[in-house]
């Protein structure tokens, strides 16, 4: 079992992965996952166990205070002070065996290697309090701007977190 960087050719995976965790609303196409993975290497990550993507890390720096759209592609920000988690998901296959928070520790890992101050990422489908034992808080003041933007995750069940490193 191993993290590795992703590159085009994991994205068939990727998407089995994803439409196995997500509502129906939530998925994002492959052509969007592809031109993530290809503009930033080297903060898209995937866990494989015997060659099967078992879960998966999707990130880029950013700003804080900056939500990307669902669907969208990244950015690219200049005076980066954040890695914004976009997507996270572990298959069910795989639930229970801790992987996520290796994903997340090797988060951690690259935004510091990247002189980053904070992650940041918005909750979908209730994982607001897995967040928060992860150290994440909620961001309860946006701007209407970006308020708009975090409202394309399915507003009812979305919220813009943030972890000091």
């Amino acid at each position: 079992m191993s993290v590795f960087t992703l590159s085009a050719c994991d994205v068939p995976q990727l998407m089995q992965v994803q439409q196995n965790c997500y509502s129906e609303e939530l998925v994002e196409s492959a052509a969007v996952m592809s031109e993530r993975v290809s503009a930033f290497t080297q903060t898209c990550w995937g866990y494989f166990v015997d060659q099967q993507m078992a879960g998966y890390l999707l990130a880029y720096p950013s700003v804080l205070g900056s939500i990307t759209p669902l669907a969208a592609p990244f950015p690219q920000y200049q005076n980066t002070n954040c890695l914004y988690l976009h997507d996270m998901a572990i298959s069910s296959d795989f639930r229970g065996q801790a992987l996520a928070p290796a994903l997340l520790a090797n988060a951690s890992t690259e935004a510091k290697k990247l002189g980053l101050e904070a992650l940041a990422l918005v909750a979908v489908q209730g994982a607001e309090g897995y967040w928060a034992k992860q150290g994440f808080v909620k961001v309860r003041e946006i701007s209407a701007e970006q308020q708009a933007i975090l409202d394309t995750y399915l507003p009812e069940i979305a919220c813009y977190m943030t972890c000091s490193l």
